[in-house]
């Protein structure tokens, strides 16, 4: 899938460990945990750590709702996310999965039995993460 400036974050890269990082989201309080995706970059991507550093976000949700109400929001505010809200800014029905803007953007892989085509572009929904959120970083082995 090529990816492209509406579903590319931008952030800071905290730390590097085990297969793990922490990412911090510029001119918030966030400080997020998600498996490292790329670890053949790796060595590359340490010299990125306190620098900022683009990629794309990918979790799988277990249950999504439409929202009446709200913003957008990631919980807990540091370490592994939890439950997320968020605007749909994009469908993609053949992968079933959604593009959000949850104070970040982030595809979301939809739970068995809900499909992408039921929700619009614009519309809130919220959803709890599944365990192993991935950050894919845009740092490749050459960069």
């Amino acid at each position: 899938m090529q990816h492209t400036e509406t579903d590319t974050a931008h952030v800071v890269l905290e730390s590097l460990s085990e297969g793990r990082m922490t990412i911090s989201i510029p001119k918030t309080n966030y400080s997020l945990d998600f498996v490292d995706a790329n670890l053949a970059a790796r060595p590359k991507l340490a010299t990125k750590i306190g620098r900022h550093i683009n990629g794309v976000i990918h979790v799988s949700a277990l249950k999504m709702n439409r929202a009446t109400g709200g913003g957008v929001f990631i919980e807990p505010v540091q370490g592994h996310p939890r439950s997320v809200q968020g605007r749909v800014l994009a469908t993609d029905t053949v992968n079933n999965k959604i593009l959000a803007h949850v104070v970040i953007p982030m595809w979301i892989t939809v739970p068995a039995g809900q499909a992408a085509a039921d929700f619009s572009t614009g519309e809130l929904l919220n959803f709890y993460v599944q365990s192993g959120s991935s950050f894919a970083s845009a740092v490749s082995a050459t960069d």
